[in-house]
């Protein structure tokens, strides 16, 4: 790439991208487990996210809290969540040689898990390995995408093209259904990237996610 390519690449970044991400939320088993939003309802997120690029080591970082109820008994497994994503990008410019946003740059963990008053009494809720960080909290050595994937501890939306587990435990409480107050777990899943000078674009990711029996 030349220096003129290069600062026209750069001019063009300057544009920033759009993010639209939304968690779209399967059960398997609705009478001994459900996931709702905060108040309750069906849960369907749609997270807003708008980048500016820039020069910043700090990723800008989104979440989703959702509520998790099982009733399935600890000697059964309990409950697992497993959590799948699909990752779409449109160019609304010429790449010409720069790079492009993919799944790989955008880290996804729990951030949270927070029990109810009436849940079951120690929790034994476990994170998958490669989801228990927080992408928004992961410093940017050199500005760049810092996730090095689920190998190493920091998993993005790429390492979720196919499903996989994310959290299990033992049973939350012995009754799953929605009337009954306080008997859920709170769970926050964080999104991180950091705002780079990529391709102008908008980009959308699709997070399913699955409750079963565990674990």
């Amino acid at each position: 790439m030349t220096l003129a390519q290069s600062r026209k690449q750069r001019t063009l970044h300057g544009v920033g991208f759009f993010l639209c991400a939304g968690l779209v939320v399967f059960c398997s088993i609705a009478s001994a487990q459900n996931i709702t939003d905060a108040s309750n309802s069906t849960l369907t997120a749609v997270i807003p996210w708008t980048l500016t690029p820039g020069s910043s080591t700090t990723p800008s970082s989104v979440a989703s809290t959702f509520r998790l109820r099982s009733s399935n008994a600890t000697a059964s497994g309990g409950y697992r969540l497993d959590a799948s994503a699909t990752f779409n990008v449109t160019a609304t410019a010429s790449v010409s040689g720069g790079t492009t946003i993919a799944a790989s740059d955008v880290g996804v963990g729990i951030s949270s898990i927070v029990a109810a008053a009436n849940d079951d009494l120690p929790r034994a809720d476990v994170i998958f390995t490669g989801f228990n960080y927080n992408p928004g909290a992961v410093v940017a050595a050199n500005g760049l995408t810092p996730y090095t994937g689920i190998g190493s501890g920091q998993a993005t939306i790429g390492d979720l093209s196919t499903s996989h587990e994310i959290l299990h435990g033992n049973r939350i409480s012995n009754s799953a259904g929605t009337g009954n107050p306080n008997n859920w777990l709170t769970v926050t899943m964080t999104f991180g990237a950091v705002p780079q000078f990529f391709t102008p674009c908008t980009f959308s990711s699709v997070i399913t996610l699955t409750i079963s029996n565990g674990p």
